[in-house]
């Protein structure tokens, strides 16, 4: 027997559920839009750098890295050939000029003065006896020719008697005499102008042999000191006052003429060798006042020379040190420069963000008042330090910005800071 099925409606709530789900996800969508207004991106306050507009002061700075070197430094170098028998001094070691820093052996050297000393003994004895042989043979010219002087008188005397007697006519002398007498007499006369030119003659040669040996004894003098400055060159000395920076000699060694024994550099008179990036070179003149950071101290110094050449992208610049060298101070001392380029007066600045250029239009996260916001803002930037730029519109005095790099939201017009 077959009995009717009764089939029971169902109720409005099962049949239509999903409607309160789309209700419930509605509600949920319009509540989350109402918390995040218009953003549509939500980052944590913590993870964000901010700065803050302000108005006042701005100097322009470039920075850059470097040492500090010594203002005066040079080379302690052989003068001479030798093997390093002494080494006196250290890295660190502080000298004065005149201090002996190594010393080294010449066997050679040595007998080298030796001979040097012997055969300019040698020559002084060798020119003297020279010297006093042609004295001696002056000498006998000079007696001869007195005696050739005296003869010529003698004989000159017996003219003048003769002459007087043969003038009386008394035949007391005969004419043939007489001028025997006569031709005696010019006889003794020319040999008495001969010897004087024999003795003219000899102090000439004498003259010359004296300048001769002179100058001979003059070269034989100066090379033997020349060997004894070599000898004493053996002793390598300081040229100046300073620190030993380096000592490259060790001993045994065999060292040639031109060698560098130790590097001095003078500690009180140091410079700032700092590298300043190519880009920013172009701001840098001679003479802009510089802040010198040795991390425990700051030291005022000006640009004094701009290098040239451009080397890996960065240019050497030289600073002058104007105040008291701190204790720290010290050859190859790492240290930060701030270099002042340009002094702006009440003009808004910030820190400056990540990737902000100078003179460019930039856009901006701005916080809202209560800070739960930031929305993209478009700035025009001015000129720039090292860690702030300068605001030319779209900010003012009291605007809070992001400043920490924005690249991953960038897409995003307004955010939500929670």
């Amino acid at each position: 027997m077959d009995f009717k099925r009764e089939v029971r409606k169902k109720s409005l709530l099962r049949r239509y559920w999903y409607l309160f789900l789309i209700v419930g996800f509605i509600f949920l969508a319009i509540t989350m839009k109402s918390s995040l207004g218009g953003a549509s991106y939500i980052l944590d306050k913590g993870d964000l750098q901010l700065a803050k507009v302000e108005r006042g002061d701005f100097q322009v700075n470039v920075r850059g890295l470097g040492v500090l070197k010594p203002r005066n430094i040079h080379w302690a170098s052989t003068q001479v050939s030798g093997r390093v028998e002494q080494l006196l001094v250290k890295p660190g070691t502080k000298v004065v000029s005149g201090d002996t820093l190594a010393i080294l052996s010449n066997p050679q050297l040595l007998s080298n003065l030796e001979s040097a000393r012997w055969e300019l003994e040698a020559t002084k004895a060798e020119s003297y006896a020279a010297y006093v042989s042609m004295e001696s043979q002056l000498v006998d010219l000079e007696n001869a020719a007195s005696a050739a002087h005296y003869n010529y008188l003698g004989t000159k005397l017996q003219l003048d008697a003769e002459s007087d007697l043969l003038s009386h006519g008394n035949g007391s002398i005969s004419k043939l005499d007489y001028e025997r007498t006569k031709l005696s007499v010019e006889q003794q006369k020319q040999e008495w102008r001969a010897q004087q030119l024999r003795v003219a003659k000899m102090q000439d040669r004498l003259k010359a042999m004296k300048e001769s040996q002179q100058a001979r004894l003059g070269m034989m003098e100066s090379h033997y000191q020349r060997v004894i400055q070599q000898v004493e060159h053996l002793a390598v000395v300081a040229t100046s006052d300073g620190i030993v920076q380096q000592v490259t000699l060790t001993l045994g060694q065999q060292a040639s003429i031109g060698t560098g024994v130790a590097l001095i550099a003078d500690q009180t008179s140091l410079i700032a060798e700092v590298q300043v990036q190519e880009l920013q070179i172009r701001e840098v003149v001679i003479g802009q006042p510089v802040l010198i950071d040795t991390r425990k101290s700051q030291i005022a110094g000006v640009v004094s020379r701009i290098d040239p050449a451009v080397n890996s992208g960065v240019v050497q610049v030289d600073v002058s040190l104007l105040d008291t060298l701190p204790p720290e101070a010290r050859p190859d001392l790492n240290i930060e420069a701030l270099i002042e380029i340009s002094h702006l007066k009440d003009t808004l600045y910030v820190k400056r963000p990540a990737f902000a250029a100078k003179f460019s239009n930039k856009a901006l996260y701005q916080l809202s008042k209560d800070g739960a916001f930031a929305k993209k803002q478009w700035v025009k930037l001015g000129q720039s330090s090292v860690n702030r730029i300068q605001v030319l519109s779209g900010l003012t005095i009291g605007d809070t910005i992001i400043i920490s790099d924005t690249s991953d939201w960038e897409g995003h017009s307004e955010i939500l800071i929670h």
